[in-house]
């Protein structure tokens, strides 16, 4: 029971990596820094930040374990291989209950994704990542996840994307 639970988790990270894969590129760094963006990029939609509750930005301390023993050292060698000019973007996402601009006592969608994805570039500072290297933003529920309704909880996550500085 236990391995099928973990084997559905895995498909479903598996699918959000594949959907949150971005890339960038820009002239400027050359061919050489076009394939480290690519590559970072691709490496670094593979590994989300998932398990928020609603409305929270609170990293739940057994999935931040779990990520940054695997996740924080691939991190840490992107950062260190980074072009001039660029950065890692950790980019909060929510899912599309609630407005996306504060209404009455609802802070919004945008606000609670950049809470999430500030909660994370905190996180990775703590873990002694070289925090000038790193950004964050929240995109609200502007990004969802092909394969999942709006509304579902693998909407709130904060996913990563190398972008010009």
């Amino acid at each position: 029971m236990k391995k099928s639970i973990l084997l559905i988790g895995v498909i479903i990270i598996a699918i959000s990596f594949i959907a949150c894969g971005e890339q960038v590129k820009s002239t400027d760094v050359g061919d050489a820094g076009n394939a480290v963006v690519s590559a970072s990029n691709a490496q670094l939609a593979k590994y989300p930040v998932t398990g928020f509750a609603y409305k929270s930005s609170t990293i739940e301390p057994m999935n931040w374990n779990k990520w940054a023993k695997v996740a924080a050292p691939i991190v840490s060698s992107i950062l260190d291989k980074l072009p001039d000019g660029y950065v890692m973007e950790c980019r909060g996402h929510a899912d599309s209950r609630g407005p996306e601009d504060p209404e009455g006592d609802k802070p919004g969608n945008l606000k609670i994704s950049r809470d999430r994805a500030k909660a994370v570039y905190n996180a990775l500072a703590g873990q002694g990542l070289k925090t000038n290297k790193i950004t964050y933003r929240g995109v609200g529920s502007s990004q969802p996840l092909a394969g999942y309704a709006t509304t579902a909880p693998q909407q709130r996550r904060v996913s990563f994307v190398i972008v010009p500085k």
